[in-house]
């Protein structure tokens, strides 16, 4: 395929790219400046594929040949989303130590790996006991035919497929063993030149500019009709989804979000529900209530939506998420929900009683730290007791720290049998009750003095047993 065309455009829009971002305001462009260096020459690229044993996919090969290679000093990284684009022959041993092996071998990795695939690829990894040996031979198994294109940061990079039916495709990838995402263009070319028109649109110079390459590219119109245009489920999900990394959408396309968010498929309406709360917040106070109404999943990610794009106008919701809450059984669902009670402000005290029993002993654990937000927790003695009768540490944890403050001496006793049921520090429960007992010793009287001296030598015993 002749690439002749989309070089010369490439190099067009670098130049007017660095113009636009001047100030270098884009995620990582201080680092590059958009400068790139010289192109390499045919000598030099074969050299590469001779030692690796691998002939570059064209697209890849006609950028280095025809852009440039390397940044405003050679051995540094080029221009390119994110930190830049490695020199050719730079970081290849950033997946695998011994690059010359696995570079060459054929490509594992694609786009339509299943999360359980992947667990099943990278089950030996997390095997106890493997050598570094044999956890390099995995690597290099499962990295084969990847190379390494550039940092995103932190435990993130993107790389090139070198061969097989994804030869030239750009994925993302995390050496922290996440699931590889693959970029949606079909070549790095496509997927590099996306980059400069999303920089010099001045989309990736926002502050709200999502990562880039990890959704689809294109404005609200070209996805929407994307998703009118599809024939399958994720395609589908994968055009709503790129409407995430937008800020803005037209009115036209708020309608339709209205209309798929009362959809037969939960994940197209969940993900219409959320963009619709992002773009037209007003427009989905109809729709938003239905779902807080309806199955846990569904009040889920309105208490989400309503939660992110809301801003202060939670407190309109109160009344209808005080009484779905009784109803709630989803650990998640009452994290989120309790997330919009306590930002209210208002007394959720006795809302949350029939959960301080819960069985689930992470939303019991959610309970007492929320109660812990109340301004009102002084007087919620009670409910406190309970969390402190508990028969799981994390809530009695949680518990103690939520009654950071509260100086009310009738909790003496209930502290006294949390010091005789704890034998060790499990789950900081004896450090956070000698803290609790700290806080009461100022002007308190001498008998709760003398409990947290108790309490602290006893705890200072058993730590030297």
């Amino acid at each position: 395929m002749d690439h002749t065309a989309q070089i010369q455009r490439i190099i067009r829009k670098l130049a007017e790219a660095r113009k636009v971002d001047w100030r270098l305001n884009v995620f990582g462009a201080s680092s590059h400046g958009y400068h790139l260096h010289s192109p390499l020459s045919e000598r030099k690229v074969c050299a590469f594929e001779e030692r690796y044993s691998l002939q570059l996919p064209a697209c890849f090969r006609a950028f280095v040949t025809g852009v440039g290679n390397g940044g405003k000093i050679s051995s540094n990284p080029g221009a390119g989303p994110y930190y830049g684009i490695y020199p050719l022959g730079k970081n290849v041993d950033e997946l695998v130590w011994e690059s010359e092996t696995h570079l060459s071998r054929p490509a594992l990795l694609r786009p339509a790996m299943t999360d359980e695939e992947w667990e099943d690829e990278t089950k030996c990894l997390n095997q106890d006991g493997i050598s570094d040996h044999e956890q390099e031979e995995e690597l290099g198994r499962i990295y084969s035919g990847i190379l390494p294109l550039g940092s995103q940061g932190c435990s993130y990079l993107h790389a090139l497929v070198l061969n097989g039916p994804y030869a030239g495709r750009v994925l993302n990838l995390s050496t922290d063993g996440d699931k590889p995402k693959f970029a949606f263009e079909k070549n790095f070319l496509d997927w590099y030149e996306r980059w400069l028109d999303e920089v010099i649109s001045g989309y990736l110079s926002n502050g709200n500019a999502s990562w880039f390459g990890y959704t689809l590219g294109g404005d609200d119109r070209q996805l929407m009709h994307l998703y009118a245009e599809a024939e399958d489920r994720q395609t589908k999900l994968d055009a709503l989804d790129g409407l995430s990394k937008l800020n803005v959408a037209s009115e036209g396309t708020c309608k339709k979000l209205v209309e798929l968010s009362g959809d037969d498929d939960a994940g197209i309406r969940h993900q219409a529900l959320l963009m619709l709360a992002k773009f037209a917040y007003p427009m989905a106070r109809n729709p938003l209530r239905l779902h807080i109404m309806s199955d846990d999943d569904d009040c889920l990610v309105a208490c989400q939506a309503i939660h992110w794009y809301g801003g202060f106008q939670g407190m309109e919701w109160i009344g209808v998420l005080r009484s779905r809450l009784p109803s709630v059984n989803s650990r998640e669902t009452f994290t989120f929900l309790s997330y919009l009670l306590v930002k209210s402000g208002v007394d959720f005290g006795e809302d949350f009683r029939p959960f301080c029993t819960h069985p689930d002993e992470k939303i019991r654990s959610h309970v007492f730290y929320s109660l812990g937000q109340l301004a009102s927790k002084h007087y919620r003695r009670d409910l406190f007791l309970m969390g402190l009768e508990d028969d799981s540490p994390k809530v009695v944890h949680a518990t103690l720290q939520a009654l950071a403050g509260v100086r009310d001496k009738e909790l003496l006793s209930a502290y006294e049998r949390v010091q005789e049921r704890f034998k060790t520090d499990e789950h900081y429960v004896l450090t956070n009750l000698a803290l609790r007992l700290k806080e009461m010793r100022g002007g308190s009287p001498k008998k709760v003095l003398w409990q947290w001296l108790r309490i602290n030598a006893l705890f200072l015993l058993r730590k030297r047993r």
